[in-house]
C-alpha cells in the first residue's frame, strides 16, 4: 500500500467522497462533485494502476450534489449512493446502479 497524498487529477470542492476498490476488474474508483468551484456535477472515476493516473470522469449527475459513497452491487454493477436536488445538494438522497463497464 502506497503512503497517502493529495491527487491533483481530481478537481472537487471541499466535501466528503468515496473510494472503493475493485478486482476483477481490477479498478480503483472515486465519487464525488467534479465541479471544483461549487458541490456539484456527481462523478465516478477509475485508475488502474492504484490511484497513480485516472481515466476521464464518468458523469452521473449535472445536479448540486454531495456526499457520496459507493459499494459492489454484483459482479458488474456498483452502486452510488448521494446527496442531491433540483436547487440545492441537500433535498433528497439518491441511489444508482452503474455498469462497471461505463466507467471503464
Amino acid at each position: 500500500m502506497k503512503p497517502f497524498r493529495p491527487q491533483a487529477g481530481l478537481a472537487a470542492p471541499v466535501c466528503e467522497a468515496s473510494g472503493l476498490q475493485l478486482r476483477e476488474p481490477d479498478l480503483l474508483l472515486y465519487s464525488g462533485p467534479a465541479d471544483p468551484g461549487f458541490r456539484a456535477l456527481m462523478t465516478i472515476r477509475a485508475s488502474t494502476d492504484g490511484g497513480t493516473t485516472w481515466r476521464p470522469a464518468y458523469t452521473v449527475d449535472g445536479l448540486p450534489a454531495v456526499y457520496s459513497d459507493l459499494v459492489r452491487v454484483d459482479p458488474g454493477t456498483v452502486g452510488l449512493l448521494y446527496e442531491t436536488g433540483d436547487f440545492g445538494a441537500y433535498e433528497t438522497i439518491t441511489f444508482r446502479r452503474v455498469p462497471v463497464t461505463e466507467v471503464t
